[in-house]
């Protein structure tokens, strides 16, 4: 599927609000995490042509649900309420590559604590960079981020305002984001957080777009995490001076009919505590027509029989196309991939599922 063609709709959003909680596990592997994965393809594909790196030598991409479950596993019922679904871009787990990261006692540690995510949830897509501890890592480790961050704050306040990420406060009665690193580095809190205000539904590619811009930018925050972990002296302000060279071509090729990324429509962080409070206001929802469709049919296309396990993306398909009266009901539904959907016209009224029980 390529980027332009994928959207997200309400019943994308009232998945993560329904009581079905292997409805929903299945949903979100068969056909949510399928699109954020063409959709951090793409944001990978744009930071190697931007900032002409090697991206694969320190990165790799982690997903949330991860499901690395076993066969057995995978048939008992789940008992996990997913409320969000993402794909970030993180530092390789690899044992000996992070010479800047110290656990103590002579452990090494096999994992960067920064990622770049893009995240669907109920509120909507977002974009986000983290800084946070998975592992307990000495304070001399964390000393060495925060003084990146204290030292090179303008910078990467620049790129978070360009990008639309608020930094995230954990003191509520500081002001100053130096003043919070300081306060926050004092109570061993660690956490750096710079967040986007989600996009609301229904989501398309202008909206998807934007998000996608949003950790484009946000990139050299990230780069020069990775290369204090690596044991390497961080330097944003190359990053930033390549960015600067390259954005007006950049600009041209993806926003084509404006020079600025387009506003989300989310201006405060009043906005983003009216997403929260709504999103906490949980009311009973059931299950899309879509779901059901894709759960009847095993979450395969009925005509292929392929999966997201073979990178495929499901579509509803009207078995008897409404121009030929063919009506919104779920027995006139079967599922297709999006490959064999594009080989069936509207004009087709072949009942794929009774075609396979044959």
């Amino acid at each position: 599927m390529k980027i332009e063609e994928i959207t997200f709709d309400e019943d994308d959003k009232n998945l993560f609000l329904i009581d079905d909680l292997q409805l929903k596990a299945d949903a979100i592997r068969n056909s949510i995490l399928p699109k954020l994965e063409v959709i951090n393809n793409e944001l990978v594909s744009r930071i190697i042509e931007l900032y002409s790196i090697n991206f694969f030598e320190n990165y790799s991409v982690a997903k949330i649900p991860h499901f690395r479950l076993s066969k057995s596993q995978r048939k008992a019922p789940t008992k996990t309420d997913y409320m969000h679904s993402s794909v970030s871009i993180i530092g390789q787990r690899k044992i000996d590559k992070w010479k800047g990261l110290d656990k103590g006692n002579g452990i090494s540690a096999k994992i960067s604590p920064t990622r770049m995510t893009i995240q669907l949830s109920s509120d909507g897509l977002d974009a986000a960079f983290w800084f946070n501890h998975p592992a307990n890592f000495t304070k001399g480790t964390y000393r060495k981020f925060y003084r990146f961050f204290k030292t090179d704050i303008d910078h990467i306040v620049g790129l978070s305002q360009k990008a639309s990420l608020f930094y995230d406060f954990e003191f509520i009665n500081i002001y100053s984001i130096v003043e919070d690193l300081e306060a926050k580095f004092k109570a061993e809190k660690y956490d750096v957080i710079f967040n986007a205000i989600p996009i609301d539904y229904p989501i398309n590619y202008e909206k998807i777009n934007h998000v996608i811009h949003s950790n484009v930018l946000m990139f050299p925050v990230l780069n020069a995490c990775i290369q204090i972990a690596l044991g390497k002296k961080p330097n944003i302000v190359r990053d930033v001076e390549i960015l600067e060279q390259n954005i007006k071509p950049y600009m041209e090729k993806y926003f084509p009919d404006k020079m600025e990324a387009p506003e989300n429509g989310i201006t405060s962080l009043e906005d983003l505590q009216k997403i929260k409070q709504r999103a906490e206001s949980k009311i009973k929802v059931m299950p899309a027509i879509r779901w059901q469709v894709f759960q009847r049919d095993d979450w395969r296309c009925v005509s292929c029989g392929r999966s997201s396990e073979h990178g495929v993306i499901l579509h509803i398909d009207h078995i008897i196309p409404r121009s030929k009266g063919g009506k919104d009901h779920i027995d006139n539904y079967q599922t297709l991939c999006d490959i064999c959907n594009v080989g069936k016209s509207n004009k087709d009224d072949t009942d794929l599922r009774k075609r396979k029980q044959i």
